[in-house]
């Protein structure tokens, strides 16, 4: 016998748990998508389908960002991973080449990148986080465009 897969109603935790979260990635998109322009980056807003398990099927916010023939996506990946509420990836397309990491806890956007000359460290899970801020973003893009060169 077949079935079909009828919505379900989400409790009003799952809702806001999902309004929360989109919010969230909405005011990074945005920031992001700012930051990118004052760069001379070109962006493009797109949407990912996403599912989790406590929350249900949706859709989130997405940017494409690009600069001459240098492409990068920031694309979110889960709502929440143990001690975060959210992960976002920065990918060099059109390979995903994986770029950076952005992590929310502690009530802001963490960013996990190895910058060039850190000779501590030879990946991103080892990196300290730092905050997220129109500087760290700036010298991640100068970087990527070097990389792409």
């Amino acid at each position: 016998m077949a079935t079909t897969d009828a919505p379900k109603t989400l409790s009003p935790e799952a809702e806001a748990l999902k309004k929360t979260w989109l919010d969230r990635l909405r005011d990074l998109v945005t920031l992001v998508e700012t930051w990118a322009k004052e760069l001379d980056w070109s962006t493009r807003r797109i949407e990912k389908k996403m599912k989790d398990s406590e929350v249900g099927a949706y859709r989130a916010p997405a940017l494409i960002m690009q600069k001459e023939t240098t492409r990068v996506i920031l694309e979110p990946i889960a709502r929440s991973t143990p001690g975060a509420e959210g992960v976002v990836d920065l990918y060099l397309m059109p390979a995903y080449d994986d770029i950076a990491n952005l992590y929310y806890f502690e009530g802001e956007w963490k960013l996990h990148y190895v910058f060039a000359g850190n000779v501590n460290v030879s990946t991103v899970e080892e990196t300290e986080s730092t905050k997220f801020t129109n500087e760290y973003f700036k010298r991640l893009m100068e970087e990527i465009v070097k990389t792409c060169e």
